[in-house]
C-alpha cells in the first residue's frame, strides 16, 4: 500500500497555485465579460440574496409575485447575502430588467445574432455601483467556491496516489479548465457550491477508506458536518450519502469494527439532524412535505416519468454540450467539432481504466480500487439524480447539475489516459533541457501539463472567442468613411441611413441573405425602436423577415448618443420552402414596439414613406428534379423533400392544391395522415385554423421502402368570407392513432417544431 500523507497542506505544490491562478484569471474575465443574469437563472439566484438582504428572511415558493429560487437551500444565498447586505441596490426583490424578446432567435447557431436575453445599460458598466456592485461581489464569491473545487479536486486526486502528483494535475485540467464550470463560477448560481460541497464529501469518503488507523468517533462528526453542508448546498446531493454509508461500512468490514461503526453513524446522523435538520422542518411546516419539491413542481412543471423516458434519452446529448459550454440559457453554443472532441477525450480517457485489467497490473489495482470506486459510484450516482430530473422537469438538460460529480469524472478520466500513456511509452524518463521540476521528465507528467494548457486554450477561446463576442456591441466607421451603395436616408429625426451592402444578389432556399447597415445616429431617440427587414414579391407575399433590436440586441437606441456610428449587420435566412423562380424586394425600417413606423426622407426632404427599399434580389430555385425540393424531416420517418401549389393567388370559394412529395427515410414503422392547414399569421394552433385538410397518406407510410418518393395532392376548398390578406399554409404529419404530430427535426436532431410552415398564399378581392 503507498504511503499516506498526513496533512492536505503537505499535498500542495507550486503545480496547482500555478493552476488555481489561471482558473481564478479566466473565471474573472468570464465574470466581468457576462452581463449581468444573463447566465441560466441567474437572476432568480440574485433574487434569492436580495430577498434575504431586503426582507430579512428566506423566500417561500410562490408566495413571491416573481420567479426565485426559493426551493433551494439557503447556504450560498445566504453567503451572497452576507457580503452583500451593506449595498443599496435601489431596486426592489423583483424588479424586472428589459427583455430581448429576439433573444431565441436559430438559438442553437454559433454566433452573436440576438443571444442576449436582456437590453443592458450603462448602469451595468465599471466602475460598479448599486445592483452591478452586489451581483459581481457575488459572483466574485462563487469564484472562490470554484477555486475550492478545483483545490478539492487536487487534493482528491493527491490522497488517493500520495506519490504520483502529476495524476493531481492532469485531472483537475479538466476542473479548472472546463469552459461551463469556469463560466458558472463566475455566474450567482448554487451548482459551483453543490460541486464543492459534493466533492468534499467524496474527499472525506476516500481519506476515510485509505486512513490507515481506519474509523473513530471524530469520523461521525467530519461526515454529518460534511453531509449537512452538502445538503444545505443543494438537495440532490443527498444521494451522496450512499457514499458515506459504502465508506464507512467497508472501513467497519476491514478493520472489523462494527461497534465504531454504530457510533460513527449515530454521530454522523445526529450532527446532520443539527446542522441541517431545521430547513427539512421548515418545508414540512410550510409544504406539507419536507423537501419541497412537491410544490416546485406545482409551481415550474412537471414530466410524467413513465412517458419521458424517450425524450430524457434525446435531451442526453444537449446535457453532455451544457457540461462543458452552452452558454447563457443556452443559446451561446460551441462548434460542434468542440463537444465531438470532448467526448473522444473523456471516452478514451474512461476507457484507460480498463488497461490495468489488461495487463494484470494487480499491485496497481489493490491499493487504489476502493477509492476508484467510490469515484466510480459518485459519478453513476450523480448521472442517476441528472436522468430522474430529465425524466421529471422540463428544465432538467442542465449538465451543470452535474457538476458534483465533475471531479471524480475528471479524476477517472486523466488516470485512464494515464495508463494509455505509461503502456506506450512505458517507464522511460525524458530529459527536457535543464529544467528542474519535480516529475517533469516524466511521460504522464509532461502530458498532464499539455492536458492543462490545452484546456485552459479551449475555456479562453470559449470565452473570448464565442462569450465576449455574443454580447458586444457593432463595429464602428469613420465619418469620413466611403460607404457602399450610399443613400442618406433619414428616418425620422433620430439616425440617418448612410448606406448599405449585402453579401449576394442571388439566392436559393436555405441560403442566407446578409445586409450590412451603415448608420450614423442624428438625435437622441426617446426610447427602444426596432428594426424590420423585408424580403417581399410583386405579389406582396413575404419570403423573408427579420425584426430585431439594433445591434443584434447590444446596441439599442435608448443607448444611442448623437454622432454615434455603427455598422448593423441583419441576416435573413431564406427558408427551405421557398417557392422559386421569383424575384422580391429587399426593404428596412424602424418602428416602434406594438404603435408606429418612423417615417424616412431623402436627402433633399422629399418623403419615402415609412418602409425603405434597398434593392431587388433574385430567388432561385434549388437543384433537384422535384418542384420547390427541400429535405424536411419527420421524426426521422418520412422526409419532406418537395411541394407545388396550382397558384399562389386566390379569390374566395377557390380551391387551393397542395402537392406534398414525400420520401421514406428508414421503413416507417407506422402509417400517418396528413394534414395541410391555412391559417392566420401568426399561425393559431394547428387544430384551429381557418380551412383543414387531413388524409391518409397513400400509400401507407408503412409499405415504404427506404428512399421510395411518393406524391399526394390534398385540396382545400377556400370559404367565400375569407379576408383579403396573406395565409400562411402549414403541415403535419400525424399519428392516426394518438392524433399526435410528429415532430420537425433539424440536420443535429433538435426539435424545430410539430408543423412544417410552407409559402404564403394571398386571398384577393
Amino acid at each position: 500500500m503507498e504511503e499516506i500523507t498526513p496533512s492536505p497542506a503537505h499535498l500542495l505544490t507550486p503545480s496547482l497555485w500555478i493552476v488555481l491562478a489561471a482558473f481564478l484569471l479566466l473565471a474573472v474575465a468570464g465574470s466581468v465579460i457576462n452581463p449581468l443574469h444573463e447566465a441560466t437563472d441567474e437572476l432568480r439566484h440574485y433574487r434569492f440574496v436580495q430577498h434575504i438582504v431586503q426582507l430579512h428572511r428566506l423566500p417561500v415558493q410562490g408566495e413571491m409575485p416573481c420567479q426565485a429560487q426559493g426551493h433551494h437551500p439557503p447556504l450560498f444565498y445566504a453567503l451572497g447575502a452576507l457580503t452583500t447586505f451593506w449595498i443599496e441596490t435601489g431596486r426592489g426583490v423583483c424588479a424586472e430588467l428589459p427583455l430581448n424578446p429576439f433573444w431565441q432567435y436559430r438559438y442553437w447557431e454559433v454566433g452573436r445574432d440576438n443571444k442576449n436575453l436582456y437590453l443592458h445599460g450603462a448602469d451595468e458598466a465599471f466602475p460598479w455601483h448599486g445592483e452591478a456592485l452586489a451581483a459581481h461581489i457575488v459572483r466574485f464569491v462563487n469564484i472562490l467556491i470554484g477555486a475550492g473545487t478545483v483545490v478539492l479536486t487536487w487534493l482528491l486526486a493527491r490522497v488517493i496516489w500520495p506519490t504520483r502528483p502529476y495524476l493531481a494535475l492532469g485531472s483537475v485540467a479538466f476542473v479548472a479548465f472546463n469552459p461551463m464550470f469556469v463560466f458558472m463560477s463566475g455566474a450567482i448560481n448554487n451548482d459551483v457550491i453543490a460541486a464543492f460541497s459534493g466533492t468534499a464529501v467524496l474527499y472525506a469518503c476516500v481519506a476515510l477508506v485509505k486512513s490507515p488507523t481506519g474509523l473513530s468517533r471524530r469520523w461521525g462528526l467530519v461526515l454529518g458536518g460534511l453531509y449537512a453542508l452538502a445538503l444545505m448546498s443543494k438537495f440532490s446531493l443527498a444521494v451522496v450519502v450512499v457514499l458515506i454509508a459504502v465508506s464507512v461500512t467497508y472501513v467497519a468490514w476491514r478493520d472489523k469494527t462494527w461497534r465504531l461503526w454504530l457510533e460513527v453513524a449515530l454521530i454522523a446522523g445526529v450532527v446532520t439532524a443539527v446542522l441541517a435538520g431545521w430547513w427539512f422542518a421548515r418545508n414540512q411546516l410550510l409544504y406539507g412535505e419536507p423537501t419541497g419539491v412537491e410544490r416546485l413542481t406545482e409551481l415550474w412543471g412537471v414530466r410524467n416519468p413513465a412517458d419521458s423516458w424517450g425524450l430524457a434519452i434525446h435531451e442526453l446529448p444537449y446535457t453532455w454540450t451544457s457540461l462543458w459550454g452552452r452558454f447563457g440559457y443556452g443559446q451561446i453554443p460551441l462548434p460542434e467539432w468542440i463537444y465531438l472532441g470532448l467526448r473522444w477525450l473523456v471516452g478514451i480517457g474512461l476507457a484507460g481504466l480498463a488497461v490495468p485489467f489488461l495487463r494484470r497490473q494487480w499491485a496497481e489495482l489493490r491499493p487504489t480500487a476502493v477509492p476508484l470506486f467510490l469515484l466510480a459510484l459518485d459519478v453513476t450516482l450523480l448521472f442517476a439524480v441528472l436522468f430522474n430530473y430529465l425524466l421529471i422537469s422540463p428544465a432538467g438538460a442542465m449538465g451543470r447539475f452535474f457538476f458534483p460529480a465533475l471531479p471524480a469524472l475528471a479524476i477517472l478520466t486523466f488516470y485512464g489516459w494515464s495508463r494509455w500513456v505509461e503502456w506506450i511509452w512505458g517507464d522511460q524518463r525524458l530529459e527536457i533541457g535543464e529544467w528542474n521540476i519535480s516529475n517533469l521528465q516524466s511521460p504522464i507528467s509532461i502530458f498532464a501539463w499539455i492536458m492543462n494548457v490545452l484546456m485552459a486554450l479551449l475555456t479562453a477561446v470559449a470565452l473570448f472567442g464565442f462569450l465576449r463576442p455574443a454580447y458586444a456591441q457593432p463595429p464602428t466607421f469613420a465619418a469620413d468613411t466611403a460607404v457602399p451603395n450610399p443613400i442618406n436616408a433619414q428616418f425620422d429625426s433620430f439616425v440617418n441611413l448612410r448606406g448599405y451592402e449585402l453579401n449576394t444578389q442571388t439566392v436559393q432556399p436555405g441560403d442566407e441573405l446578409t445586409v450590412k447597415l451603415y448608420w450614423e445616429v442624428t438625435g437622441q431617440p426617446p426610447g427602444n425602436y426596432l428594426l424590420f427587414a423585408h424580403l417581399i414579391n410583386e405579389d406582396g407575399l413575404m419570403i423573408a423577415q427579420r425584426d430585431t433590436h439594433p445591434g443584434l440586441g447590444n446596441f439599442p437606441s435608448s443607448q444611442w448618443q448623437v454622432g454615434d456610428r455603427f455598422v448593423d449587420t441583419i441576416r435573413l435566412h431564406m427558408p427551405e420552402t421557398m417557392v422559386a423562380p421569383d424575384e422580391a424586394t429587399l426593404s428596412i425600417g424602424l418602428y416602434a414596439p406594438g404603435a408606429y413606423r418612423l417615417g424616412i426622407t431623402a436627402a433633399d426632404g422629399t418623403g419615402m414613406g415609412d418602409a425603405l427599399p434597398l434593392t431587388a434580389v433574385s430567388l432561385q430555385p434549388a437543384p433537384g428534379e422535384l418542384p420547390n425540393p427541400l429535405h424536411q424531416n419527420f421524426n426521422n420517418q418520412l422526409r419532406l423533400v418537395g411541394h407545388a401549389y396550382n397558384s399562389r393567388l386566390f379569390r374566395p370559394d377557390d380551391v387551393l392544391a397542395v402537392t406534398l412529395y414525400w420520401q421514406a427515410d428508414s421503413p416507417p414503422d407506422q402509417d400517418y395522415e396528413v394534414a395541410v392547414a391555412v391559417c392566420d399569421d401568426p399561425c393559431p394552433d394547428w387544430l384551429g385554423p381557418r380551412v383543414t385538410a387531413v388524409t391518409p397518406l397513400v400509400p401507407p407510410a408503412s409499405t415504404l421502402t427506404p428512399g421510395q418518393t411518393i406524391s399526394q395532392t390534398v385540396l382545400l376548398a377556400l370559404p367565400g368570407d375569407l379576408s383579403p390578406t396573406t395565409y400562411l399554409i402549414h403541415v403535419t404529419l400525424i399519428d392516426p392513432l394518438t392524433k399526435a404530430p410528429q415532430n420537425v427535426l433539424a440536420a443535429d436532431g433538435h426539435i424545430l417544431d410539430d408543423r412544417l410552415l410552407l409559402t404564403q398564399i394571398r386571398i384577393v378581392d
